[in-house]
């Protein structure tokens, strides 16, 4: 739809911050817990981004500048809970909540630190190719995206369709923060996200529209970012080369996408 949210990073705070107060307040004992915190993790998140879906459609607010600025608030409002209310009484005095319980985790893969999240993930993305692909919702979005005017000609309901995306953005966005608290960290605490939602925008730039593209795109921003922590470890490099490295991939990609819609003429003048 050319719309571009630049607030995953907020949106997966606002989803761990959602798992986390089911995870820990709501007295809901066994397994059921988990597909609640699923969705409240969902619902916080598509929320957030929502917020920016509405000024979007209803006032032509920038969608960059909003999800943009909505991070830090997002990020605020974690340090506010874990510095106040939900600070675990037991922690030390470290900002932190209360771990989950057992049966408030993902379980992990072949005993591995690989956790059921990651088949979450993948069930997504073949979620999300089945809505862009094969649904008439995703035919609109493609529509309104490739022509504004057209899609208004056709009857499309283009403000409903800025929520409604804006809202499914926010929404996996904040499925990730349920991921990342219920099956890596087990707890809320400062820097739960060490960068995801900004390496999410790369990805989708390299993915283009695709689904498939997506997942693809994320396999090898993961070795990258797991490289990383190799290189650091084992070679003494900065963590920062990584950042570098994912900042020359999306340079070149946009220098190349330019060559390749643009053709130079370099034309002789004639005397």
């Amino acid at each position: 739809m050319q719309l571009w949210n630049i607030g995953a990073e907020g949106q997966i705070h606002l989803g761990a911050i959602g798992a986390t107060g089911v995870a820990l307040f709501s007295g809901i004992d066994g397994y059921i817990i988990l597909p609640v915190m699923f969705f409240a993790a969902a619902l916080c998140g598509g929320l957030w981004a929502g917020v920016a879906g509405f000024l979007k459609a209803k006032f032509r607010v920038n969608e960059i500048i909003i999800t943009l600025l909505m991070n830090y608030i997002a990020i605020a409002i974690v340090s506010y809970l874990i510095y106040g209310p939900w600070k675990d009484p037991k922690g030390f005095n470290f900002p932190l909540t209360a771990q989950f319980a057992d049966f408030a985790r993902l379980g992990s893969l072949f005993n591995t630190r690989l956790h059921y999240g990651f088949i979450m993930a993948l069930l997504l993305v073949f979620v999300l190719y089945i809505v862009m692909e094969k649904t008439v919702w995703g035919y609109e979005i493609r529509v309104i995206g490739n022509n504004k005017n057209a899609a208004k000609y056709a009857g499309i309901k283009i403000d409903r369709s800025i929520i409604g995306v804006l809202f499914m953005s926010g929404a996996l966005a904040g499925i990730a923060g349920f991921s990342e608290v219920a099956g890596v960290q087990f707890r809320l605490q400062e820097g739960m996200s060490s960068g995801y939602g900004y390496t999410a925008i790369i990805v989708a730039w390299l993915a283009g529209r695709s689904a498939v593209g997506v997942l693809v795109v994320s396999v090898i921003m993961s070795v990258i970012l797991v490289g990383g922590d190799s290189l650091q470890i084992l070679m003494g490099l900065p963590v920062a080369f990584v950042n570098l490295f994912q900042g020359l991939i999306l340079f070149f990609i946009l220098a190349s996408d330019f060559f390749i819609n643009n053709k130079m003429v370099f034309m002789r003048r004639v005397k």
